[in-house]
């Protein structure tokens, strides 16, 4: 009996799933830089009571459509301001694209495969931990699952009512991330439509027409373009020339290298681990199961294409086409049974192989970190199940879902102790009370101190500009030992260190030089001074 079929089983994947999902979301101060933005202007949404103009940092913000930001404010509307409500919205995103994509498992094939397909998809190596912060990736993966979902439904059973609803998705999709989402999920829906009926051009035409577009579009532009419609109204030529920026320019005129046709694939490779693989090797032993899969196929390939000919490229931009992967995938798991004996050596190979990656990963960062001893024995759960349910399909996923508990439940609270953020903010809200006193930062700027001072926040000042400031103004600073020796009359405050290597999105290397400081290393961080002369 596979855990699929087992009761409880089930209901305690399903139970460990939202545990893991939620667990520790209220811990980390907010990540810098993606997450401050969406946590501060959705908190500025609140303090302006104006939910049409976004700011951040008291300055208007025109880079992304306005749907995330009111996610979070909603949330922090709820349930007051903090990590946790900021975080809430995107959980929630999560866990509903993890519920579309077994809806449209079961739609095409089966709910067993609709299962198999939402548990690849729930710990999906990126869409797992982009999971835990406030940005749009995983809001727009929920309205975009959803959108092909009814599309799909309606189509499939030819209910009209799936489509408007699949419309009203796609309005919802172009207020999260934007307009070019109507060419990707169009050229979706097109080609699928174009290739499932063999090209025959009477039978498309006739398809196209039931969907209605005279009134699927007009939706779509009265929901989509709303925002888009009153910024331009408003702004005028700033905010077009920021949102063609963020959209055209950065698709169409930035620089690219021949090499940049390969970017998606070493992406894929780990992003969608720990099946990433047995995906390669779906593709690879497709022939046969082309008209079964089409939707998915359709689906992943003209994102994998799109996003490979657009110049600007970032590894979240495919997180979207992880729902129709995590389908392939779950068909393959369910049905694909290999005869030859080579072929069945190789696909079974390939969870092996992938589960010892993951184990002696999990052994080094237990090591690393020097976690409990007990940890160690996580390595063994996989063998376990391998034991109780003779299963090698079970084995990569039981170990990133390891993998998935370690960082959850150990890591980030140990990252945690290395980033002051919320800490200075108290310290600022307690001894300076009166918010229109703005913080400036010395020769830099953390992303977040906006929302944990609730204020303006000057960035990249020179000491000297420092000093001129002060000479009429009370000042509030967060300096280098430069700064501190230049005011040596100010009020210390706050004394610590402060991570400078950039983004902390860029995970791996923030946590070696965290595992750095933990020893000692400081060299990736600068020790700074809160310093307050009136």
């Amino acid at each position: 009996m596979t855990i699929i079929e087992n009761r409880w089983a089930l209901s305690l994947f399903i139970g460990t799933t939202i545990f893991i999902f939620f667990w520790n979301i209220w811990l980390n101060d907010l990540w810098i830089p993606n997450e401050a933005f969406y946590g501060e202007a959705a908190r500025e949404i609140l303090e302006n009571k104006n939910p049409f103009d976004i700011f951040y940092n008291y300055e208007p913000r025109f880079n992304k459509p306005p749907m995330t930001y009111y996610l979070v404010a909603i949330s922090f509307l709820i349930f007051g301001i903090s990590e946790f409500a900021a975080r809430l919205p995107i959980v929630l995103s999560a866990l509903g694209s993890i519920f579309f994509t077994y809806k449209i498992g079961k739609e095409l094939y089966s709910q067993k495969v609709g299962l198999a397909s939402a548990a690849v998809m729930a710990f999906s190596f990126q869409f797992a931990i982009n999971s835990r912060y406030a940005s749009p990736e995983i809001p727009l993966t929920f309205f975009f699952t959803g959108t092909l979902y009814f599309f799909i439904v309606g189509y499939r059973r030819k209910d009209w009512k799936y489509i408007l609803i699949s419309y009203i998705f796609l309005g919802l999709t172009v207020l999260t991330k934007g307009f070019p989402y109507i060419i990707v999920i169009g050229g979706i829906v097109i080609l699928y439509i174009l290739f499932e009926n063999r090209f025959q051009i009477k039978k498309f035409l006739s398809d196209i027409n039931f969907l209605k577009l005279y009134i699927g579009l007009p939706l779509v532009i009265a929901i989509g373009f709303s925002w888009y419609f009153y910024m331009f109204f408003k702004y005028g030529e700033p905010f077009l020339e920021v949102t063609l920026n963020e959209t055209l320019k950065r698709a169409l005129h930035k620089e690219s290298k021949f090499t940049d046709i390969f970017f998606y694939i070493p992406v894929i490779l780990w992003g969608f681990l720990p099946y990433s693989l047995l995906f390669f090797y779906s593709l690879a032993t497709i022939k046969g199961k082309i008209n079964k899969l089409l939707f998915p196929l359709t689906w992943f390939f003209v994102m994998f294409i799109i996003f490979t000919i657009a110049k600007g490229k970032i590894p979240v931009y495919l997180i979207q086409a992880y729902p129709a992967m995590s389908v392939i995938v779950g068909y393959f798991l369910i049905n694909h049974n290999p005869e030859n004996k080579i072929t069945k050596n190789i696909y079974y190979g390939l969870f092996i192989i992938t589960t010892v990656i993951i184990m002696l990963v999990n052994v080094f960062i237990i090591y690393k970190f020097q976690l409990d001893p007990l940890y160690y024995i996580s390595a063994v759960i996989p063998l376990i199940i391998l034991l109780r349910y003779k299963e090698i399909i079970l084995l990569p996923f039981i170990s990133f879902l390891i993998t998935f508990f370690i960082f959850t439940v150990s890591i980030l609270p140990e990252v945690e102790k290395f980033r002051p953020y919320d800490k200075i903010g108290r310290i600022v809200k307690d001894n300076v009370p009166n918010k229109n006193i703005p913080l400036i930062v010395e020769n830099y700027f953390w992303h977040n101190l906006p929302f944990y001072t609730e204020r303006k926040v000057l960035r990249d000042y020179t000491v000297e500009e420092m000093v001129k400031y002060s000479k009429n103004n009370t000042l509030l600073a967060l300096v280098t030992d430069t700064g501190k020796e230049k005011f040596k009359d100010a009020e210390i405050l706050w004394e610590g260190y402060l991570y400078r290597k950039g983004s902390e999105s860029r995970f791996a290397i923030f946590l070696k030089y965290i595992l750095k400081a933990k020893n000692g290393d400081l060299s990736g961080f600068e020790k700074r001074y809160l310093i307050y002369m009136r």
